[in-house]
């Protein structure tokens, strides 16, 4: 049987653990509020990226119907830019794998033509892959 002293011990141990569990759910609790608003925002920026890409979409494929469009006209292409998104941060590597494995394979496919690429990217993982390569 333990004595008072151990009992007293084991019940100061069981409340500081206690305290340690309450401070990390308070800790957690902030964490996920600070995810949530920026997964708020996040939302409300991609809706308006898709509502300007579906505009800007619509107006190309409206204006590709008339005849005296020079935009849409036979041109001998010289430059080419390739704007792609990659992560910052980890766990994203399929992702960033299709992406890059996509921009390769224009670059391959406009390179063997004379046309000049350039490469724009958005995120650290695709600007330090092309960068080491």
């Amino acid at each position: 049987m333990a004595n008072l002293k151990e009992l007293k011990n084991q019940i100061n141990s069981v409340k500081g653990t206690q305290k340690t569990t309450k401070a990390m759910k308070l800790v957690s609790t902030a964490k996920l509020k600070r995810a949530e608003v920026a997964l708020k925002n996040s939302k409300i920026y991609a809706n308006k990226i898709e509502e300007l890409v579906s505009s800007i979409a619509s107006k190309v494929s409206s204006m590709k119907d008339t005849i005296d469009n020079r935009a849409f006209a036979d041109i001998e292409v010289k430059k080419v830019d390739i704007i792609f998104i990659t992560a910052d941060k980890g766990l994203c590597g399929g992702f960033n794998v299709t992406t890059i494995k996509k921009v390769k394979a224009l670059y391959e496919e406009y390179s063997p033509k004379g046309i000049k690429v350039r490469l724009r990217a958005i995120g650290r993982k695709g600007i330090d892959y092309f960068n080491f390569q």
